[in-house]
């Protein structure tokens, strides 16, 4: 019975074959030519086969039909090769022009950043030759004494100077390994993308020589096609293509986003790669010391330094997040305590301040001037509205102006630090100042307006925009400074974080409570672009990491 069709190797039968598709082949069982082939079985049949010794019913075809049938199939399949061959060639192409494309835009990014430090470091250069020319022109007068004077104010102009240089470089290095970091981050994913359309492009290839192999010969055709098909129809499935193509799409939109970000905080200039959305990775995570039981985080008065108040004895703690060192600042007082700071320059910090027992029209003691020592420079007056109890808040605008509000109150006070004179009153309509006020790069002005309520105004007192954060009990807002004020990153440029995560729906880092007694800590922003959070017991500083 011819249920089987006898392999090559089958010792005791052979088949007889001859090349083309008009042979006669005969079955070695009956000596008679092949003509059938059965569907339901896959096996090629002789007339007797077919007849007496195949089991029935089946249904058998033609076996000239089936060949043909195989052929017209396998022709059909190499159309649809050489239809996906151009697209998956052209990728090539398209690759070579996205990674093209990625490099440039890093590169000039590169330039802007580079051109930017560069400008920088001339105009320290040019300050140092022009304090020496000045420093010349004096010691001119008076040789014998005034040429030591001369010579140790050079030698202290050119340390400043060098000191200024080794802040830039080690900024403009920072920015060119983010841009570096990028890079490495899109060349890999690049040459995945490389790898994957060559194995596709060689899955091909192979599927199309086995076609030309197997059209060859009848037997062969007959016992392999069905596998190769099935192979190819897989290939074809899989629509590595399309995947490539969306992949490098994405990759394009991603690395467009990369923007340099320049700026001034606090009289000190900073710049970072900003501009896309990554992921926040945490980098180092900083213990807060038993002594600091009830923490609450004030501010950042430099890249690596933020103030945490002690809640219970009101001492001002300052931790270094470098040297992750945390040291008193300020001894605590029973009627008078910290409730925000701000650097105005490199130079000098204010901090607002917040107590009782006031009496008069005016709050003495409630705006202090402190240097990088923490010694008082002095007190700074605003009027009082009638509160027993009083808390006042500060920050500092992008010209360098104290901004200083009262709690439970409407107006805004704009100050210059040099004389501490009010020179602008804000008055908002219908609102109150409910806790920190924070000032924006577009001039603009970020209030705490109730519990879960942040307005933000204009210098003008007019409601800009309300942002509301329902899903916290007691919401905590923070804005970066550094970021430009524009259409692109969000018009107001407001990025604020709280204990649970931002004020908007989307949620940036997430962490667990500490069993040590805190209040509701914000995320602040360093001008870096890094964020720092507070569980109370610990800092946690994360770090933007691009993803495509």
């Amino acid at each position: 019975m011819a249920s089987k069709f006898p392999s090559e190797g089958d010792e005791k039968v052979k088949l007889h074959t001859r090349k083309g598709h008009d042979m006669k082949w005969s079955c070695d069982i009956h000596g008679e030519p092949i003509k059938f082939y059965c569907k339901e079985h896959d096996i090629p049949l002789c007339h007797p086969c077919a007849t007496k010794d195949h089991q029935k019913p089946c249904h058998l075809e033609n076996i000239g039909h089936v060949t043909l049938e195989l052929v017209r199939k396998l022709d059909d399949k190499r159309l649809e090769i050489e239809k996906t061959k151009p697209h998956l060639q052209n990728l090539d192409s398209k690759i070579q022009t996205c990674s093209a494309d990625a490099r440039k835009h890093i590169q000039s990014i590169d330039g802007v950043a580079n051109a930017t430090f560069e400008s920088k470091m001339k105009s320290v250069k040019d300050t140092e030759r022009d304090k020496i020319r000045s420093i010349n022109e004096e010691a001119d007068k008076d040789i014998q004494k005034i040429n030591e004077k001369r010579e140790q104010r050079i030698k202290s102009c050119n340390e400043e100077a060098e000191q200024q240089h080794v802040v830039i470089n080690k900024k403009q290095a920072k920015v060119l390994l983010e841009t570096k970091e990028i890079s490495e981050v899109v060349s890999k994913k690049i040459k995945d993308l490389i790898s994957k359309n060559q194995h596709a492009i060689s899955t091909i290839n192979n599927i199309d020589t086995n076609i030309k192999r197997i059209e060859q010969d009848d037997k062969t055709l007959v016992n392999e096609a069905h596998q190769v098909i099935a192979a190819l129809n897989d290939s074809l499935s899989s629509n590595v293509h399309q995947d490539v193509s969306d992949c490098l799409d994405r990759i394009q939109r991603e690395v467009q986003k990369v923007k340099f970000v320049e700026g001034e905080v606090g009289g000190e200039h900073y710049g970072r790669i900003d501009g896309y959305i990554g992921k926040w990775e945490l980098v180092k995570s900083i213990h807060i010391p038993p002594i600091v039981n009830y923490s609450r985080v004030c501010s950042l008065i430099s890249d690596d330094e933020i103030c945490v108040r002690e809640v219970m004895n009101d001492v001002m703690y300052v931790t270094n997040i470098s040297t992750e060192h945390t040291q008193e600042v300020t001894e605590g007082s029973s009627n008078m305590y910290i409730t925000s700071c701000a650097p105005i320059d490199s130079n000098v910090i204010v901090c607002g301040k917040g107590g009782q027992g006031f009496t008069g029209d005016s709050l003495d003691g409630c705006i202090t001037l402190y240097d990088r020592q923490w010694k008082v420079i002095r007190d700074i007056s605003i009027p009082r509205n009638s509160s027993y109890y009083v808390e006042v808040y500060v920050d500092v605008d992008r010209d360098g102006m104290i901004l200083a509000a009262q709690y439970d109150q409407s107006n805004i006070y704009v100050i210059n630090p040099a004389d501490g004179k009010i020179v602008n009153t804000i008055t908002m309509h219908g609102k109150m100042v409910r806790g920190d006020l924070q000032a924006l790069s577009s001039g603009d002005i970020v209030v705490k307006t109730g519990n879960d309520k942040f307005t933000v105004i204009s210098r003008s007192g007019e409601e800009k925009a309300v942002i509301h954060c329902d899903e916290w009990k007691s919401a905590q807002c923070r804005v970066d400074k550094l970021i430009p004020h524009s259409q692109e990153r969000n018009i107001y440029a407001v990025d604020q974080v709280s204990c649970d995560g931002i004020i908007q729906a989307r949620r940036i880092v997430e962490y667990e409570k500490s069993d040590r007694r805190s209040l509701t800590n914000p995320c602040i922003v360093a001008a870096s672009g890094n964020l720092v959070a507070c569980d109370g017991d610990k800092l946690f500083v994360y770090k933007n990491k691009f993803i495509v």
